[in-house]
């Protein structure tokens, strides 16, 4: 069983606090340890490689748990539906592994991180018309984004549903923790194209007042929202720099700290183990600073490679990293575990099943 290290952090003001008279609980697993996530696994028998990730992950001792990412426009049936949210989907979807006592993580998309907008409700974007949305285009790929500055046609009914995600799941004991996407997916990169597609960029900049400050505003607006809700689950926040500006991620992982919420980048690849300390959105400085205040979250790029081409390179190289340099959740692609302890799946390698089995069980 894997131990974890209870810490207790005092609220340091009230303006990180609430109200100051909390205190915030955070399991940290130890130092060369981590919590082993299976990241976006197939959730219905009709998926493919469904059999495999229930016989040979979900069960399986080197797990901690699984990521699930939960769409807004799947759960919110829009004003005057009763009932107003419908979480039967995504809790049908969580069972299996709360059934074989794993924790599972919610990744909350108010914009879907795929080839289409489909996670946005349909009654948002109507009541954002044409002049508060746009198409944004890359590699052949469109999405309809949003104006996330909008305060009544879109941070208003989103940040109603985050509490609504919050209350929903505040009694179940096998979550793990929430992660609230502030933009693209579950994390803070403002849309698809953004920095190539001029109708996009004309949007944001022309149309909506883009600047570095105003988004970095916005972004800490949101964590400063998601203090309020009190949660009894850990949140976290997904890191980006945009436009090359690492003081966006810097200072999104610093109001996240000051609010008791973790931090993470989801781009943990090879050259991270080559340039560091300065790693991709500046994580492995940030990581370093902040070590055991909050959970510390990484997430693959893409799925590796156990030949250690890049981007991502091989778990052999990355896991041993990782843990050396404060993570203390590790997310995982449900391919790369496969790779590691299916026998039947294509470009098995033992080799990953045992660079797993040793990061899970480092400091025991």
């Amino acid at each position: 069983m894997r131990k974890f290290l209870l810490v207790l952090i005092p609220c340091l003001g009230l303006a990180a606090c609430g109200g100051g008279t909390s205190k915030t609980q955070i399991s940290i697993p130890p130092p060369g340890q981590a919590s082993l996530e299976v990241l976006f696994p197939p959730a219905s028998p009709g998926e493919p490689y469904y059999s495999d990730v229930q016989t040979y992950l979900v069960n399986n001792a080197a797990v901690t748990g699984a990521n699930f990412y939960v769409k807004w426009a799947v759960v919110d049936q829009g004003p005057g539906a009763n009932p107003r949210y419908d979480f039967s989907s995504i809790d049908s979807e969580l069972q299996p592994w709360i059934a074989a006592g794993k924790k599972v993580n919610l990744v909350v998309w108010a914009v879907s991180d795929s080839s289409r907008n489909d996670a946005t409700p349909g009654y948002v974007l109507s009541n954002l018309g044409a002049a508060n949305t746009v198409t944004c285009t890359s590699s052949g790929s469109s999405q309809i984004i949003p104006n996330y500055f909008d305060v009544t046609d879109f941070k208003t009914p989103y940040q109603a549903f985050m509490a609504a995600v919050v209350q929903h799941y505040s009694s179940n004991a096998s979550v793990g923790y929430i992660r609230f996407g502030l933009a693209r997916g579950g994390e803070t990169f403002p849309a698809l194209g953004f920095d190539s597609d001029p109708v996009c960029n004309s949007a944001f900049i022309n149309s909506w007042g883009w600047t570095a400050t105003k988004w970095t505003d916005y972004l800490i607006s949101m964590l400063d929202y998601e203090k309020t809700l009190n949660s009894s689950k850990q949140l976290m926040v997904g890191i980006n720099e945009v436009n090359s500006d690492l003081g966006i991620p810097d200072a999104v992982a610093s109001q996240a700290v000051l609010d008791g919420i973790g931090f993470g980048s989801q781009g943990f690849q090879l050259s991270d183990t080559v340039n560091y300390p300065t790693c991709a959105v500046d994580w492995c400085n940030l990581f370093n600073k902040f070590a055991g205040q909050v959970p510390l979250e990484l997430q693959t790029l893409t799925q590796s490679s156990t030949s250690g081409a890049p981007p991502t390179g091989s778990l052999v190289t990355l896991l041993p990293f990782a843990v050396q340099h404060h993570t203390t959740i590790l997310e995982l692609y449900y391919a790369d575990w496969l790779t590691g302890f299916d026998p039947n799946y294509p470009g098995y390698d033992p080799a990953y099943g045992t660079a797993i089995q040793a990061t899970a069980q480092v400091a025991h």
